[in-house]
């Protein structure tokens, strides 16, 4: 497992042999050199990529006033120095670290709103792993000592709705697993839960889900908050536009953040302006009291009560119908 640490003196032997290439020091400086700064320079946070107990990667977050070569946001912290080592290079290290990036700084830097760096131009493999992984190049340069420095930044608590993709079923899967447990284990049997979720949750058939929408099946869309997926939702419409909610699940961890209303109000969007959708239906289960509530907010209303989608009367699985005009 991947985690982010403060800088502690017992892993200044790994940082001592921390080798890192020629074309690597054009771009960026050494473990020791930054360390070296970061004892003189309080603005200074030296950080330790961790796989395990083992030493993968290092960075130091600023929050001196040379962030403002990129960013005219004084809430802003400025990352330097980042590198993997070459031993762990390939293995997602990069990847894991900026996702983790934002609830650290979060936690650790409460004030602060948006992460921020500077990359060289001739750095397009450094580019390349900034991007992909939800730093954003608003356009502004910077002249540094080794060449102009493209500004990106990374906002922290940024929520993002958008249609699933390959490669999110990981996420999905993890979300909609975490969120079964919550909300049914003391409703069902375990028995039902591994059940349901060995047959609807897997990531084969996520995958598979992604990959073949139709107007019955609209497909899933997900909640990303830093980058990470915290909610997923999923639906269909029939030919006379009567629209489902067939999935919406949270992290647990992550309720009452509005996350689920900006999944219902996404694919209700959906539903509506590409499917001609007028009317909303969604099952609930009987005493789930974490849904029932946020759907009767939302003026859904409550019409019958029947067995749940595929389950056996000895299940004693029972859905409540609900629905709103839309």
């Amino acid at each position: 497992m991947i985690a982010l640490a403060k800088y502690e003196p017992n892993y200044r032997e790994a940082l001592d042999n921390y080798t890192l290439s020629e074309e690597h020091l054009a771009f960026t400086g050494h473990p020791i050199e930054m360390l070296k700064k970061s004892e003189t320079n309080p603005t200074y946070t030296p950080i330790v990529i961790l796989e395990g107990e083992q030493v993968t990667g290092f960075f130091v977050l600023d929050i001196g006033d040379d962030k403002l070569h990129y960013t005219d946001i004084p809430e802003s912290i400025l990352l330097r120095g980042y590198s993997i080592h070459p031993n762990y290079q390939g293995r997602g290290i990069a990847k894991a670290s900026i996702k983790l990036l934002p609830s650290f700084v979060k936690e650790h830097f409460p004030d602060i709103k948006q992460i921020v760096l500077g990359v060289n131009e001739a750095n397009k493999a450094a580019q390349a792993v900034y991007l992909k992984n939800g730093f954003i190049d608003e356009g502004r340069r910077y002249l540094g000592r080794s060449g102009f420095q493209i500004a990106m930044c990374l906002k922290v608590n940024k929520l993002l709705v958008r249609k699933a993709q390959q490669g999110d079923e990981q996420g999905i899967v993890d979300v909609c697993v975490a969120a079964q447990w919550n909300t049914y284990n003391d409703l069902y049997s375990k028995e039902y839960i591994e059940g349901v979720i060995q047959k609807f949750y897997t990531v084969e058939r996520i995958q598979k889900e992604i990959g073949e929408t139709n107007r019955d099946w609209n497909g899933y869309f997900v909640a990303l908050l830093n980058n990470e997926i915290v909610g997923a939702i999923g639906g269909g419409v029939d030919d006379k536009g009567i629209s489902e909610v067939y999935v919406l699940y949270l992290d647990p961890e992550k309720r009452n953040k509005g996350i689920g209303t900006r999944l219902l109000s996404y694919l209700t969007d959906v539903q509506r302006s590409k499917y001609g959708a007028h009317e909303q239906w969604v099952s609930v289960t009987k005493d789930n009291m974490l849904g029932i509530p946020f759907y009767e907010a939302r003026g859904f209303k409550f019409q019958h009560e029947q067995q749940s989608y595929e389950s056996k009367p000895e299940d004693q699985a029972i859905s409540l119908r609900y629905k709103r005009n839309i």
